[in-house]
Formats: C-alpha cells, structure tokens, sequence
C-alpha cells in the first residue's frame, strides 16, 4: 500500500510542520524503547512496509516482516536484555513529510553500565510521514572505527585480511 501523504499542509520556511521535527525525535525514542523491550513486533512496526535496513555488518533487510525476522533471534537470544544507547544528532527536511535523521549511539549490554566502545555507531535514517504517521522508511548503521592512528590501521588491515580469508565467497 502507497502511503497517503499530507503534503497540502501548512510548512514553515524550511518546508517543515509544526511539530514534525519532534515527532521524528520522538520515532527514534520509541525505537530505543522496543529494542530494550526486546519487541522485533514493536521495533518494526516503526518502519514503513517496505523499507531498507541495512545492518552495521551490511546485510540489508527489506521490508518490516524482514525487518522483525532478523531482530527476533537478537532480541531472543545474541542480544536479550541489551539496550540502544543515542541521540538524534540532525533532523534535515527534504520534504514536509521527508526527514533525513542523524543519529549515534552504541548498544547497552545486559548486565553492564555503561555501553561497549566497540559497539559505537552512528545512523543515517529516512522518516516519512504517512497515512499511520512518521515511520521509518530507510535505516543504516555504521560502526565507528576510526583509522587515524596506527593501532587504527593495524587492527583495520587485520580485520580486512581475516574477512577477506574466512568470510564468504
């Protein structure tokens, strides 16, 4: 189903609505909340049918059902009782009912205090606003592994030769 988009009305000079920009914020709070949940139900109902999620590891799911399918074995089991740690870092409309969202953030491991560094991420998310309100129709992860020292390029070039001998073909 084709969202219907509220585009009639009314936008500030920056093409956006009253409200919208919180409203975007507020979808990333909730998806906070349902991954600590642990509700792939709940976390992919926060995307849109037919949206891209792209994985800190580049695998891409397609669509919500794909969406809620690879976070439940996380939830249930690699991943139970962990947290999302972030912040909305930008909201960019490119569109009155398009968002381009900047967010990091890292993951809050069961047990522990404070999230794990090498778990740090920074995300490029699209938000539209349609017919159930802003969902999100696009999402990808990144890990921040800066390589700007030397122990940055060792453990780059390490982790490079290890993928290219054992990962797939």
């Amino acid at each position: 189903m084709t969202p219907e988009y509220h585009s009639h009305l009314a936008t500030d000079e920056h093409g956006r609505r009253g409200g919208d920009e919180g409203a975007v914020r507020e979808l990333f709070r909730r998806l906070l909340e349902a991954w600590a949940a642990g509700d792939a139900e709940r976390y992919g109902a926060l995307f849109t049918e037919d949206a891209d999620y792209v994985a800190f590891d580049g695998v891409n799911q397609k669509g919500r059902a794909a969406i809620v399918g690879g976070h439940r074995p996380l939830f249930e089991k690699w991943l139970k009782g962990s947290a999302l740690t972030g912040e909305v870092t930008g909201v960019r409309f490119l569109a009155p009912d398009v968002a381009l969202v900047h967010a990091s953030g890292g993951t809050l491991l069961k047990g522990k205090k404070k999230p794990d560094a090498t778990r740090r991420s920074i995300q490029s998310l699209v938000a539209v606003n349609g017919e159930d309100g802003w969902r999100f129709t696009s999402f990808h992860n990144t890990r921040v592994r800066g390589i700007g020292s030397f122990q940055g390029v060792l453990l780059w070039k390490m982790t490079d030769t290890l993928w290219r001998l054992f990962g797939p073909r």
